[in-house]
């Protein structure tokens, strides 16, 4: 799963005004909200992936007799990101690189907890917010590895507070988090052509956010919802409704997938409430994409991308 970090504590004595955070609040507007990502659960849901491709950007699972979709539509209604939008960036100067970067070749999560680390380091509060906001939607809705460097264009839009918090931050969230998915499955299947040594584990993380994808399978599948979640609100967005058990072990796992085969309602979507549809990007996604269930594929599913390894992916699926 995408890697847990430390953050720097910054103490800022003031803000540029009143700075309104952007999507990152959503990740902090409630201190109960887990995070953490069962790996036993999460591959579960991920092995059963299927090849919709023809479908879109969507993805599509196959759980019980039915397909349960996960587009952009649905980590809209999750994360309560902005998904609507260009993601076009002009390539300018960034002063905050500049001032603080200038003898790196690029800039990574890592200089930048580095930086904010130490308050001696900064100029003002205001630089302070804005390496912050950097710092956090780079750890969170847009996590990787702490060594990735970041797009310099960033920086550059971080130095404009009003255009970082209108910027669609959904859209690259989650195109991140989906292509993780897809490449998550298409690495674990290259695993099975590798003989392994005696104990030795497949590991594998997801970049993103991939516990988007976790709080789909709770809103989805209450029987997943019922053992290894629970819910104490109906909040928008809907991450903020759900917190993750810990200690997920592989029996109930294996246990409550085949009870959902049993129990599971026909035909399992997400739907937006009215509450939902008054936010104006939300509306405009289920205009464009509604949520339209295809029939359910060949039993075995093959992976989302490349066709020729059908057969190895066959082998596959006998783990779950």
């Amino acid at each position: 799963m995408s890697e847990k970090n430390s953050s720097p504590e910054i103490s800022p004595k003031r803000t540029q005004g009143e700075i309104e955070v952007s999507d990152t609040k959503k990740f902090m507007s409630s201190p109960e909200m887990n995070i953490a990502d069962p790996g036993m659960l999460f591959h579960n849901i991920v092995m059963r992936l299927t090849d919709h491709s023809s479908m879109g950007d969507a993805l599509w699972f196959e759980v019980g007799e039915d397909l349960g979709r996960f587009s952009i539509n649905e980590f809209c209604l999750i994360t309560g990101m902005k998904c609507v939008g260009s993601t076009h960036l002009p390539l300018v100067e960034s002063r905050l690189i500049t001032r603080y970067f200038s003898t790196l070749r690029g800039v990574s999560r890592e200089h930048l907890e580095l930086q904010l680390s130490n308050a001696a380091n900064l100029d003002n509060d205001d630089d302070a917010v804005k390496l912050s906001l950097l710092y956090l939607t780079f750890s969170i809705p847009l996590s990787n590895a702490n060594s990735v460097k970041i797009d310099p264009k960033f920086f550059a839009l971080a130095d404009n507070i009003a255009e970082f918090n209108d910027f669609p931050w959904g859209v690259l969230s989650w195109e991140a988090t989906r292509t993780a998915i897809c490449n998550s499955v298409e690495n674990r299947v290259a695993s099975k052509r590798i003989p392994l040594k005696k104990n030795d584990k497949v590991h594998y993380s997801v970049a993103g956010f991939p516990h988007a994808l976790l709080v789909w399978a709770y809103e989805t599948l209450p029987t997943i919802a019922t053992k290894f979640s629970s819910k104490y609100e109906h909040a928008i967005p809907r991450m903020l409704s759900w917190t993750t058990a810990d200690n997920v072990k592989f029996d109930d796992v294996m246990s409550a997938f085949t009870e959902v085969g049993d129990k599971q309602p026909k035909g399992f979507v997400m739907m937006p409430t009215e509450e939902e549809l008054k936010d104006p990007w939300v509306a405009r996604l289920y205009l464009k994409n509604p949520s339209v269930v295809p029939k359910l594929p060949p039993k075995t599913p093959a992976p989302p991308k490349s066709s020729d390894t059908n057969s190895e992916w066959r082998e596959f699926q006998k783990e779950i």
